[in-house]
């Protein structure tokens, strides 16, 4: 037929060209790919990672069948000064769950708790002397102890002396200034190789032994104990 081209000379009107329901037809990338504009659905991801919005009832986190599993960095869990910030100090609390139950380890002298109930760590106090070749008859006052922090405490004396007939005698002395002595038990007559224990009945911040030879021709060897608990 006149005026109608067999062959098309001008191929950009020989394409098929979709159209919407705006009569605004689809756009394509480059490469031929369908296009989604802004106008559509958008995804941006922001510079350091992917932001997730909850919905207005929640957000819901389904954990996998064994549980959510939560594995920090290196040097612990690191929760940011936007939410919780948990640091533990150098010497803070170590809390180590064995298979048996929970243990705590605390510091030296702190409170230890063990799995078969409360114990609380104590501390001793436990001095020796020797008083050897004693011929004074007058009296002799020994070392002077601070009991104020002592649950309990006790003075044990041994006459340690070579001859039979050395007798000593020891009285226990308390005092609430170091200055003002009270004899609370005592003089008790300790023959030789006896053991003799002194203890107070009265609440007081000192107590000391005072001792002396019942003859100054028999010389006396005291060993001295003092212990205590706190």
């Amino acid at each position: 037929m006149p005026n109608f081209k067999v062959f098309q000379d001008v191929p950009d009107q020989a394409r098929v060209k979709i159209f919407g329901s705006n009569d605004v037809a689809f756009n394509t990338d480059s490469s031929g790919n369908l296009t989604i504009t802004s106008t559509g659905l958008a995804i941006t991801a922001p510079a350091n990672g992917l932001t997730v919005t909850a919905p207005a009832s929640g957000l819901s986190i389904t954990p996998p069948t064994g549980g959510l599993s939560i594995t920090p960095p290196t040097n612990g869990l690191s929760i940011t000064s936007t939410g919780l910030a948990i640091t533990a100090p150098a010497n803070g609390l170590t809390v180590t769950a064995p298979a048996s139950g929970l243990s705590i380890t605390p510091p030296t002298g702190g409170l230890l708790i063990t799995t078969t109930g409360l114990a609380v760590a104590t501390a001793t106090t436990d001095v020796s002397a020797t008083r050897a070749n004693i011929t004074d008859t007058a009296g002799t006052p020994d070392t002077t102890y601070t009991v104020l922090d002592l649950k309990t405490w006790t003075f044990g004396v041994v006459n340690n002396s070579l001859v039979a007939n050395a007798q000593a005698l020891v009285t226990l002395q308390i005092s609430p200034d170091g200055t003002t002595w009270n004899d609370h038990v005592g003089p008790v007559t300790i023959n030789q190789n006896a053991l003799q224990t002194f203890v107070s009945s009265i609440f007081l911040k000192y107590a000391r032994l005072y001792y002396s030879a019942v003859s100054a021709a028999s010389a006396v060897t005291l060993n001295i104990f003092f212990q205590g608990q706190s």
